[in-house]
């Protein structure tokens, strides 16, 4: 019933690092999808892809990312955002910032 102390605190700190390791490999998934889905495109795409992600979180990232054949990643990422927006708040800030990446990463 009432556990030592000692045996307590060993309990306590394996669930804290494996917690840890948890939290790390959400971190370098959400991390390695925002880098897959952030392709090149031409500059109108990019401005198109902002403004959506603005208005419609990931739809932006997604339409970038057709454009560049890379359809899988834009569906990954576009899930996440939307994900995350239902959680969270922080899907549609991601969304914004990954319009302006874009938009930035775009060519003329």
């Amino acid at each position: 019933q009432n556990e030592p102390l000692p045996r307590r605190r060993r309990r306590l700190e394996r669930a804290k690092h494996e917690m840890s390791d948890t939290l790390k490999k959400i971190q370098d998934f959400l991390r390695k999808t925002h880098d897959d889905a952030l392709v090149k495109v031409k500059k109108p795409i990019g401005i198109v892809a902002m403004v959506l992600n603005i208005i419609f979180p990931g739809v932006g990232t997604l339409v970038a990312c057709v454009t560049a054949n890379k359809t899988f990643e834009g569906l990954k990422c576009f899930a996440m955002m939307w994900l995350m927006c239902f959680a969270f708040f922080v899907g549609w800030v991601w969304s914004i910032v990954h319009g302006v990446q874009l938009f930035m990463k775009a060519s003329a």
